[in-house]
């Protein structure tokens, strides 16, 4: 019963996608078009099929494991001491850094993924990655890349129904000109027939999405390189739009109800310790069924975002989408596209969720922040690194 608590809990992996889709559904339109054949000319990657995981099957099936599968693995047991739960947390300085740094090994798998200071963006190579953090603008970002910019995008909307089990890759056209490739890349299942499928040597993403980066990392090749970006929201902010977004939206749902977290205040669902922690700080680590994260986890995660990651802030979204926009060369290419990404930048926010706020200082925000103290480190470190790269790769 707990494992399935926490499967209902934690089901929220890539739930903006998955509102696009929703969104798109009724008036979709049935044509699937084949990828044009100016564009299959692009040579298959020799390396495509390279396994990330050297250990073979048994490393594949261990990291395969949904978290909701261990049902202690985002639940910190010492998180809650009593009411009065204090953070110790420690400064994070950018140039204090470099101690660590020689001894930080990334993981294999992020051989791939360009460095985000090598400024050489080659459209058509190199293939953006968007590690979509749950309630942090990805809705927004889906809209942005596909109503907007009419990018292609490898996310989860396209890989609904028989189109996702093909052994082919197709590109799905939706209504209002969103195109989808064929694939899930928001479940373990559907990233390894993407994988099998060669969809970074394929051409036909402009953009992929995932929430689960190190799977998603193992899509890319040394020819096709991953360039990752992402958006970062404070860990108490992200932590109550993400609580009351499910308790609406599901809990208190005809179809999906939960007598138990229908009306739980969200003081009493942290208290209790059914909450995520340090989601974040996790996922950059993948180590998602570990009990207790150490320093060492944190310093890893400092510096995946240091390495390979183009850094956004929900709190700067103007800034962080004209970064974007300069990084991968996307602009608007008329008036009308202009004004759907001001439009949905500037006020009409998509998968927007009104919710109570969470007073700083308050009972709920140190309960959230002792579940968190390493993502709220993470997301101190990541607002330096967006004034570091402001000024390193946008002169400012």
């Amino acid at each position: 019963q707990q494992q399935q608590q926490q499967q209902q809990i934690l089901d929220y992996q890539g739930e903006s996608n998955q509102a696009a889709e929703y969104q798109y559904q009724e008036d979709r339109n049935n044509q699937v078009f084949e990828y044009q054949e100016e564009r299959n000319d692009v040579v298959a990657d020799p390396m495509a099929d390279i396994d990330a995981y050297p250990n073979g099957q048994d490393e594949r099936a261990r990291v395969g494991h949904q978290i909701f599968d261990t049902p202690n693995a985002m639940v910190d047991n010492n998180a809650y001491p009593n009411d009065q739960a204090e953070i110790s947390g420690q400064p994070n300085n950018v140039a204090a850094d470099s101690n660590f740094r020689e001894a930080v090994q990334l993981p294999s798998n992020f051989q791939s993924l360009a460095n985000v200071d090598d400024k050489l963006f080659q459209r058509g190579i190199d293939i953006p990655f968007y590690w979509h953090v749950p309630r942090s603008g990805g809705g927004t970002m889906n809209d942005l890349l596909g109503s907007c910019l009419h990018l292609t995008l490898a996310a989860d909307a396209g890989g609904g129904g028989r189109d996702g089990q093909e052994e082919v890759l197709k590109v799905l056209r939706f209504s209002h000109q969103v195109s989808y490739v064929n694939v899930d890349t928001s479940t373990h299942q559907g990233i390894s027939r993407a994988k099998n499928l060669n969809l970074a040597s394929s051409g036909l993403a402009d953009v992929v999405i995932s929430p689960l980066l190190h799977e998603a990392s193992s899509l890319f090749t040394p020819t096709r390189r991953g360039r990752m970006f992402t958006i970062f929201r404070h860990p108490v902010e992200r932590a109550a739009s993400l609580f009351y977004f499910i308790q609406e939206s599901q809990w208190q749902q005809p179809g999906t109800r939960n007598d138990q977290f229908a009306h739980i205040t969200i003081e009493q669902f942290y208290k209790d310790g059914f909450a995520e922690n340090n989601w974040m700080t996790r996922f950059l680590t993948n180590e998602l069924a570990k009990e207790e994260l150490t320093e060492n986890d944190l310093d890893i995660a400092k510096e995946v975002l240091r390495q390979k990651c183009l850094v956004g802030l929900l709190e700067e979204k103007g800034e962080t989408f004209e970064r974007i926009q300069t990084y991968f060369g996307w602009r608007p290419k008329n008036e009308e596209e202009q004004d759907c990404f001001e439009k949905k930048v500037e006020w009409a926010w998509p998968m927007k969720h009104k919710h109570p706020e969470i007073e700083e200082g308050s009972r709920a925000w140190r309960l959230i922040l002792a579940a968190n103290k390493f993502d709220l480190r993470l997301f101190e470190y990541a607002r330096e690194l967006f004034i570091e790269q402001g000024e390193k790769l946008f002169h400012q």
